[in-house]
């Protein structure tokens, strides 16, 4: 037996007494009664096998279009090759004498144009907090003896006519050893605990009685289970579809589980990263509750350095050496995640999706809350003199984005968690914009920026001064943005552009390049149709039913070239009419076809159309056509791709589009976006944390749990033939002094 089938089946090893007397097989005889329980487990296999496949298909087309991303849509390059930006499109380049300005624009103005003194460059008022906000440590509930079975799952209710989702605490049932067993009673009152702070669900009660464990109504009306994860279903003895009730009694005995099984299992792991460097730590038989942090000590040092990550006899997690060392969870194994309560996400940072009170945020305990128009306990904060109200259910993304997303404030609120503090800055640069941020004991604003004058200091806002020379003539004018236009020239100053010696004025040399910007299109269009064409190759391509995934057994059997060639067969068309990515070819044909509400031209005017025979909306470049159009008129080339529509309904420039499906679909650095959340991206945060990789989880739970039920099986039919090689053996001894005795006669 391979590796491969010994892992996944169990390996095949004697337990009992073979064939001796009998003359079987027993080995062979038992391998051929367990069969049944081997397909299930070779059915599971083959499911996991095809969403690894579907998995491996997502991630190189998310890797495609991520890559596209960050060549045309991202400014690391700079901004001519960015093609969100108008740069990508000027037929002329401007090279200034100083490295501290860019211009755009006339070329013929630009020419005649010279800036002769730059007395001060916009900026925005803003402060820097030096208030460090958390606590650089990773806390875990502590490790226990015990644990709960459905810790960490959840169900969802439906209760009239409204689904409803309730979620068991991860380290629910965590205790040692001595304490009493969880009992069905407990979990009716974990249950209850979380249906009493849903106000909708004020009717409804968790009893236990004779074993059942029963949601129901004061009312009388129908508590159906709508989903559960498989822990709840299976140890509660639920059934989706059915009425919140168990369908027959639950041992006590399910519901607590040892928490060594959980620490020497093989399959538990923890993903740390450490500034970026990401390092995965296998637990293993040896691992118990006393040496567990002693271990993943000596693990943590041989990841990332003797001493850099400092580990707590609770698992508590504290990075050394530094104020700004990144430290946390990227994955985890979910029995590890709900005993622990250690989620992926979990760093030595403020945690920025949970509630205020649970983010790490310090000093959040002692914030005073006042109480609302509707009666509600709310933290406050006074931005710019508006008054903001946080529900205490709200995150510290959600408070950001609350402020930020008030645009009478005029203001926005950054954090970083490299330096684990806040700053706070004027959306708009000049003198006339101001931060003001309510302080104070006791206050939200004391828990996110500290004391003013104490822990920050408040810049400012400064106006641009320039003196400039166009066609001989001087002037001087004052503006509140750095990014300003004179006559038909558009300028870019950098922030130290009031350090340049301007003992010899600021000029311009002008040069055609219109060359370099048909290069630049034919390249995105290039790279635009290898895109087009992969999806719509992948989406097209159907099916081989004919050549499902190899199982261990057939694997055995075939040669390293075989099972290539096969595999190669069984992974086509794993996303053969896939809504998703129907979509996203959809959406990207539509972005670069038709008019849109920024230009007066479309692709076909300026040389760019769809190949003639060519089904899968691949574009063609006319040069010559492109040439002549972007000499006519550069910037209406520019709006065509780069301009945002005046209002939501509007259609917006080509890039804008496409950058828009590329967000909702990958994210800006593959970490969001619906095909992110369906798959993941390999060697990331969301590797183990999407759709697919859930389902492959749960196949890999199946299996395990029929790999226990095929070893059980094989040593009840094991004892069984050495019982009957007994009984043998036992007759066998009867005939001989059977013989014997006759003999004597």
């Amino acid at each position: 037996m391979t590796s491969l089938s010994a892992n996944l089946y169990g390996a095949s090893i004697n337990k009992g007494m073979g064939g001796l007397m009998s003359g079987l097989d027993t080995d062979e005889l038992v391998n051929q009664m367990t069969a049944g329980t081997r397909n299930k487990i070779n059915r599971q296999y083959q499911a996991k096998q095809k969403l690894l496949y579907k998995q491996e298909a997502y991630r190189g087309i998310s890797t495609k279009l991520l890559s596209f991303s960050n060549k045309y849509f991202s400014y690391s390059f700079g901004s001519k090759n960015n093609i969100l930006s108008p740069a990508f499109f000027e037929s002329y380049t401007y090279k200034p004498s100083s490295n501290y300005v860019n211009v755009t624009g006339n070329a013929e103005n630009i020419k005649n144009f010279s800036i002769n003194n730059i007395t001060s460059v916009a900026e925005a008022a803003y402060f820097a907090s030096s208030k460090r906000v958390s606590s650089d440590t990773i806390t875990s509930a502590g490790v226990t003896d015990y644990t709960s079975t459905i810790a960490g799952g959840t169900m969802t209710i439906e209760y009239e006519g409204k689904s409803y989702n309730l979620s068991i605490d991860k380290g629910f049932g965590n205790k040692n050893e001595g304490d009493t067993q969880i009992t069905l009673v407990d979990v009716a009152d974990h249950l209850d605990k979380k249906i009493k702070e849903i106000t909708e669900l004020s009717y409804l009660s968790v009893v236990v009685e004779d074993g059942i464990l029963n949601i129901s109504s004061s009312e009388g009306k129908e508590v159906k289970l709508t989903a559960a994860s498989s822990s709840v279903l299976d140890n509660l003895k639920l059934e989706v579809g059915k009425a919140a009730t168990s369908t027959s009694e639950v041992e006590s005995s399910s519901l607590t589980k040892g928490t060594a099984d959980i620490l020497a299992n093989e399959n538990s792991y923890i993903t740390f990263e450490y500034n970026g460097v990401l390092k995965q730590i296998n637990l293993n038989s040896s691992i118990n509750k006393d040496n567990i942090a002693a271990y993943l000590t000596t693990e943590l040092n041989k990841a990332f350095g003797t001493g850099k990550i400092s580990v707590g006899s609770e698992l508590s997690f504290t990075a050394n050496e530094g104020d700004t060392n990144i430290f946390g969870i990227s994955s985890i194994s979910r029995d590890l995640c709900n005993f622990l309560n250690i989620e992926s996400g979990d760093y030595n940072r403020l945690n920025m999706k949970k509630t205020l009170a649970e983010s790490g945020l310090l000093g959040i305990g002692d914030v005073n809350t006042v109480t609302n128009d509707k009666g509600e306990e709310v933290y406050r904060l006074t931005v710019n003199d508006i008054d903001f109200d946080f529900e205490t259910t709200m995150s510290v993304t959600d408070v950001i984005n609350k402020i930020n997303g008030n645009a009478e404030t005029g203001i926005r609120v950054y954090y970083s968690s490299t330096t684990d503090t806040f700053t706070v800055k004027a959306a708009e640069t000049g003198s006339h914009k101001s931060v003001s941020i309510s302080g104070g004991d006791g206050t939200l604003a004391a828990a996110l920026f500290g004391e003013k004058d104490v822990d920050y200091h408040i810049n400012n806002g400064t106006d641009t001064e320039i003196e400039y020379t166009l066609n001989g003539v001087k002037n001087t004018i004052i503006r509140s943005t750095a990014n300003f236009s004179i006559d038909e020239i558009n300028i870019e100053l950098n922030e130290r552009a009031s350090e340049i010696d301007f003992t010899n004025a600021v000029t311009f040399d002008v040069t055609n390049n219109s060359d370099e910007v048909v290069e630049r299109v034919k390249q995105f269009i290039n790279d635009y149709n290898e895109i087009i064409s992969l999806i719509s190759t992948k989406t097209g391509e159907k099916p081989r039913n004919d050549y499902p995934p190899l199982t261990p057994e057939q694997q055995e059997e075939m040669s390293e070239e075989e099972i290539k060639n096969w595999t190669e067969e069984a992974k086509k068309g794993m996303l053969y009419g896939d809504r998703k990515m129907s979509s996203v070819l959809r959406n990207m044909r539509g972005a670069m076809s038709g008019a849109t509400d920024v230009s007066n031209l479309i692709l076909s005017n300026i040389g760019i159309s769809t190949a003639r025979m060519d089904t899968g909306g691949k574009l063609i470049l006319d040069e010559t056509k492109f040439k002549e159009k972007l000499l006519e008129n550069p910037d209406e080339i520019a709006r065509l791709f780069t301009n945002t529509a005046a209002d939501k309904s509007g259609r917006s420039g080509i890039s804008v589009q496409l950058r828009t499906i590329l967000i909702n679909n990958v994210g800006a650095y593959g970490t969001t976006g619906l095909l992110i959340e369906e798959a993941g991206m390999d060697n990331s945060m969301t590797s183990d944390r999407n759709y697919i990789s859930e389902k492959i989880e749960e196949h890999d739970e199946k299996m395990a749990d029929l790999k226990k039920a095929i070893e059980r099986e094989r040593e009840r039919y094991w004892k069984q033939f050495s019982a009957l090689e007994q009984s043998l053996n036992k007759l066998n001894m009867q005939s001989s002094w059977l013989t014997d005795m006759m003999g004597d006669y």
